[in-house]
């Protein structure tokens, strides 16, 4: 018995994780509009699957937000190690903040006719964190001006998010104008 439990939860845990990454891929290409039904079945799973992970259009597209800002903040780590200096780190990690962003059309209006996204907090942490993490090192490293905070840096990538719209050659060019910024002035 306690086998095939384990078996059913894992089962459901493997098709809830079906379908965020099946709504993730949906939603990067035609936005959050897309019909629940259709995500459904790409996932191969059925709509009462889907119905019973999540209660709504919002709840899952909650739920793909949570899973992107979880591997985003994440990614901080692996840059960090992977990557030639701490300043380098920064850089990818912030174009993929621009990234994570701009993904996903029809979100903002998705999100201003339901109420407050009660897990954006968290999120809002988590990638503060990990940016503060990259920033940090970059400063240990002495190619960063010490002044530089976090939160700003967050603020800055959301306005070239909104700038590039949606053009990631754009997107890397107003960043690289931002990093130029950031440098200390005899690095």
């Amino acid at each position: 018995m306690a086998d095939r439990r384990r078996r059913v939860r894992s089962d459901s845990r493997a098709n809830r994780d079906r379908i965020v990454d099946t709504a993730t891929r949906l939603f990067a290409h035609r936005g959050v509009a897309v019909p629940l039904d259709e995500i459904a079945s790409v996932a191969n799973v059925g709509s009462a699957t889907l119905h019973r992970h999540f209660q709504g259009r919002v709840e899952l597209v909650h739920a793909v937000l949570d899973t992107r800002a979880d591997r985003l903040a994440a990614r901080s780590d692996q840059l960090l190690a992977s990557s030639p200096t701490a300043q380098t780190a920064l850089r990818e990690w912030l174009l993929e903040l621009v990234g994570f962003t701009t993904s996903f059309r029809g979100l903002a209006v998705l999100l201003a006719d339901h109420d407050a996204d009660a897990t954006l907090e968290d999120r809002h942490h988590a990638l503060t964190a990990a940016c503060a993490r990259l920033l940090t090192a970059a400063q240990g490293e002495g190619d960063i001006r010490p002044t530089i905070v976090a939160g700003d840096l967050l603020k800055l990538a959301h306005g070239i998010a909104v700038a590039a719209g949606g053009s990631s050659t754009t997107a890397a060019r107003l960043l690289d104008l931002l990093t130029d910024g950031l440098r200390t002035p005899n690095a």
